[in-house]
């Protein structure tokens, strides 16, 4: 066995050991080490948070110092672009992180209302009863509405859903991010 060593930002080094490669496999097609490879999960701490954001608004600034902050006092954070590892599907690993979470912690942005993933998620936090902690970036709590061309591509029932969703969210109350002082 050879020691394969794998560093990801932000993660800590991952070591696998792989086999020595056979020069003969391609005389043996149906030795099991040519068949199609298997995923390893690999174990780690569950998440204590989700944040939930409209990546195009937040990732870099608010999402990111939040992340970091948290992850700082030793809490486990669930932010995807830090969190997700190569090779591991999107959808797959957010509902895991909205699954196993303690509390969602919701950034809320002016174009929040556009994106069915982030109001799907906010949906799914609710759903499951998890506690909320919205944070205000750039938008007060009467601001926050289901964007109108939403309302053309969503049943009613979605849009409903959606709209009732954000009218709870209102009603926790959040933080306000200023943007001046992090």
């Amino acid at each position: 066995m050879y020691p394969l060593g794998l560093h990801f930002p932000k993660h800590h080094p991952i070591t696998f050991a792989v086999a020595k490669p056979s020069l003969r496999l391609h005389q043996r097609p149906g030795h099991p080490s040519v068949l199609k490879p298997c995923r390893i999960k690999i174990p780690r701490k569950p998440f204590d948070m989700v944040i939930v954001h409209r990546g195009t608004d937040t990732k870099v600034k608010e999402a990111g110092l939040i992340y970091d902050y948290l992850r700082g006092r030793g809490y486990s954070p669930f932010l995807d672009v830090e969190t997700l590892m190569p090779g591991e599907k999107i959808p797959d690993g957010i509902d895991e992180a909205l699954c196993e979470s303690k509390l969602g912690i919701i950034i809320f942005s002016p174009r929040f209302g556009q994106s069915q993933h982030c109001l799907d998620e906010l949906v799914r936090l609710i759903e499951m009863g998890k506690p909320l902690l919205p944070i205000f970036s750039d938008i007060e709590p009467s601001e926050l509405r289901v964007a109108e061309y939403r309302m053309g591509r969503d049943t009613a029932e979605k849009v409903k859903e959606y709209t009732n969703a954000l009218d709870e969210a209102k009603q926790v109350c959040g933080l306000r991010f200023e943007p001046s002082t992090g």
